[in-house]
């Protein structure tokens, strides 16, 4: 049976809301006179505006304002991105890839927006589209964009590189790299070089993209369901050139994100629609149009790694490409991450890493968990694997000597390892047991870093006169969990009962500024920001009481409420209300916390934490069908401290079921630059039935991490190696060598040609 406090605390609380339907999302929201509105998307992937005609749809019933590029004439800046901005909150003079929003239409109700949308003519000249990375990089291709990026480069340390716009259609290009890797390469006994690629997949969250705003004169209020409350505030002020505490983010539950809701999507163009329509303003998209919206980085890695002549890895160069789609959004860092942990959990002499984002006439590509590690773990764990088929070598073996030791640093100048990568792969191998018979079996490890670049957040924790405590801090909760870590954080340092704890609704005129929910660091940043609040808070509390009552701090019982003094219980509320009066007083704390920029460091700060996950399966293939049947999947990651070990599991093994959907079948494809499944019911995503005969999942806790009681993030981890550890296990079981994802069976069938051409089937 679960502890009671599972069952009636904070984390409970936000589980049994969602499940019964009493939470409120954002489509629950109403807004007094709120109108909806409904968006009229290109059709092409590549074209010129050439006229917009929306005379018909503004004279039928019940439409208050049509929106076009026209009216962002005179916004202080239209344009949005991370680091760099170059997607226009609404298409303004040309279109760049299918669901590009051209025009917008607000009405009293969704039905007559969506008949007056219908009702819209636009004329478009068509232009060449860039359908992949190899046509965008053509000599004769089209230019995607005629003008400069605009935006910051992103700062970074002395190991990397950082170019904007280095070639037409290529948006960035990011080096990293240390020792010489020409020499470590000629010194090197075997060298190998292999090509991996990756499909686009979408994020496929549930609840679609929904936003509202409200004007009231200057001052803009919103209410969206996204990861990054204070960074859409800051993008929105920038965007309508208002000071920033004249925007107010609302965050709701969210049901899901994965990074698809991190960072502006829609916000600008609702708190445009508001602004013209004079109302409150709904946007509320269909899974289709957001599956329009992003999806994860597509792409090829060329890796080339040399390994001496006692089985040592030596060094490693790699080129990637990444297929960015039409606009930036978080496309920067997706390169940077790929490009930085492409040398995986190992030791090498020397690195040297290019990686390349492309503009293509692709649905937009941004943060997807794990983004970068991903991409990196894949190719790299599939090489190393390769290679020791290639050398005759064991799997296990090969790894573990060339793992980095605990405390060892990832990179010169970076943190050093925080788990014990030998025990975690012994574990999995543990849980993993004996081999299933006619099975082949694969192993990885993925790695990506968590919590670095500078992250930082407040928070403030208040505990009234009757000991109930709120936590207030704005680590958005997108399914780990992160009211009931954060308030157990909290009971801890005030030596409370967890059931005392609540948090707080999200509201950036309230809640204590935050970095947002990204690369797993809510547990060590803003936990940290939290318990030091409740810490403060509670210093304050024991200083009150011993002037108060004289006692000792020993004779404090704030789990109880109560100070116990020979042999006298006595409640604390009294004491509190007979000094402050009627309304009685709240004891206030603040915390924060802040990664600190370090110019040493490869990415400008030192990572906090390193995230690794162990994964292993068994697989059987079917010659005849190249059908791929999963016996076997174990999962594991190192929480440092697990403070609410279920929730970690439950993040694990919802990671590895995206990785396996993402491995076998999952794929947003596309014709010609036309997407031709980007529909739900046409978009193959992982079910209950494609979970493995045997699947587990296990929660090392190896107590190196930064946070409260050694504690670091692990929500991202589950996705990073069960990719590369299916296509492991497809190689020993049948010698099909698959170097691009998704394993379908016609892949697999090609790979197994390839592997036995002689062999008939």
């Amino acid at each position: 049976m679960p502890d009671k406090d599972i069952l009636t605390g904070p984390g409970y609380d936000a589980v049994r809301d969602k499940v019964t339907g009493r939470g409120m999302f954002g489509m629950d929201i109403v807004i007094d006179r709120m109108a909806h509105a409904r968006l009229v998307r290109s059709p092409h992937p590549h074209a010129r505006i050439v006229d917009i005609d929306s005379a018909a749809a503004r004279a039928m019933p019940g439409v208050l304002c049509v929106v076009t590029g026209d009216d962002t004439s005179d916004l202080a800046d239209p344009y949005y991105g991370v680091f760099l901005r170059d997607q226009p909150i609404i298409a303004r003079d040309r279109v760049r890839h299918v669901g590009d929003p051209v025009a917008a239409v607000v009405a009293e109700t969704e039905a007559q927006a969506f008949a007056a949308a219908c009702a819209i003519n636009i004329v478009y000249e068509n232009l060449a589209p860039l359908p992949d990375i190899h046509s965008a990089l053509a000599p004769d291709a089209i230019a995607l964009f005629d003008e400069p990026t605009r935006g910051t480069n992103i700062p970074l340390g002395p190991l990397c590189r950082s170019v904007v716009d280095p070639a037409p259609n290529v948006l960035h290009e990011f080096h990293f790299g240390y020792g010489d890797i020409d020499s470590a390469l000629a010194s090197a006994r075997h060298v190998f070089t292999d090509c991996f690629a990756m499909s686009r997949i979408t994020h496929f969250h549930l609840e679609p993209h929904i936003n509202i705003a409200r004007w009231t004169g200057d001052r803009l209020e919103i209410w969206s369901c996204n990861q990054d409350p204070f960074l859409i505030r800051a993008d929105i002020a920038r965007i309508f050139g208002i000071a920033t505490n004249r925007v107010r983010v609302h965050t709701p539950l969210v049901g899901g994100g994965f990074g698809g809701k991190s960072y502006c999507k829609m916000e600008p163009l609702v708190a445009l629609m508001a602004r013209k329509a004079r109302r409150p303003v709904r946007l509320a998209l269909g899974l289709d149009e957001s599956l329009h919206t992003l999806t994860k980085h597509p792409g090829e890695i060329r890796l080339t790694s040399g390994i001496d002549g006692d089985g040592r890895l030596v060094a490693r160069r790699a080129d990637i490409i990444l297929d960015g789609g039409a606009y930036c959004d978080a496309s920067v860092l997706v390169g940077v991450k790929a490009a930085f942990r492409i040398g995986g959990p190992y030791r090498w002499r020397a690195i040297c890493a290019r990686s390349r984002v492309v503009r293509t006439t692709n649905i937009p590509s941004g943060s997807f968990r794990g983004f970068g590690g991903t991409q990196a773990s894949w190719a790299s764990e599939r090489q190393i694997d390769l290679i020791v088929r290639r050398l005759g070598d064991d799997p296990v073996a090969f790894r573990s000597r060339n793992m980095l030791a605990p405390g060892e640093a990832f990179a010169p100048g970076d943190s050093g390892m925080d788990s014990d990568l030998s025990a975690g792969l012994d574990e999995m191998i543990r849980h993993l047991g004996p081999r299933c018979p006619g099975a082949g079996r694969g192993i990885a490890i993925g790695l990506k870093d968590a919590g670095g670049t500078g992250n930082q957040a407040q928070a403030t924790v208040r505990v009234s006169q009757a000991g109930e405590v709120m936590v207030h801090a704005a680590l958005v909760d997108i399914g780990q969990g992160a009211p009931a870590a954060l308030c157990r954080i909290a009971a801890e340092a005030l030596e409370m009962a967890f059931t005392s704890t609540s948090y707080a609704p999200i509201d950036t005129n309230h809640s204590p500024p935050d970095n947002g929910t990204h690369v797993s660091c809510g547990t060590m940043v803003t936990g940290q920001a939290v318990q030091r609040a409740a810490l403060a808070v509670r210093q304050q509390i024991v200083d009150f009481l011993i002037e108060q009552t004289h006692c000792l701090e020993a004779e404090i019982d704030l789990t109880n409420w109560c100070v116990n003094r020979n042999g006298a219980t006595a409640s604390i509320e009294p004491i509190v209300r007979a000094h402050y009066g009627g309304i009685g007083w709240d004891f206030v704390g603040h915390g924060s916390f802040k990664e600190p920029y370090d110019q040493a460091a490869p990415l400008g700060a030192r990572n906090l934490s390193w995230m690794p996950c162990w994964s292993g399966a068994d697989v059987s293939v079917d010659r005849q069908t190249g059908a791929v049947t999963i016996h076997r999947l174990v999962v594991g990651g190192d929480a440092g401290r697990a403070i609410e070990p279920r929730t970690c599991r439950g993040q694990l093994e919802g990671a590895a079921m995206q990785a396996l959907g993402q491995a076998m079948f999952e794929e947003l494809r596309q014709d010609d630059g036309y997407p031709s499944n980007a529909e739900p019911l046409q978009y193959r995503i992982a079910r209950a039935a494609d979970v493995p005969e045997y699947f587990t999942s296990f929660v090392a806790e190896h107590g190196m991490g930064p946070g409260p009681g050694g504690a670091k993030g692990i929500g991202e981890a589950g996705i990073l190696g069960v990719a590369a550890a299916i296509a492991n296990a497809i190689a020993d079981a049948c010698g099909a060598e698959m170097m691009a994802m998704p394993f379908t069976p016609e892949r697999v069938l090609s790979a197994i040609d390839q592997a036995s051409p002689d062999v008939s089937k």
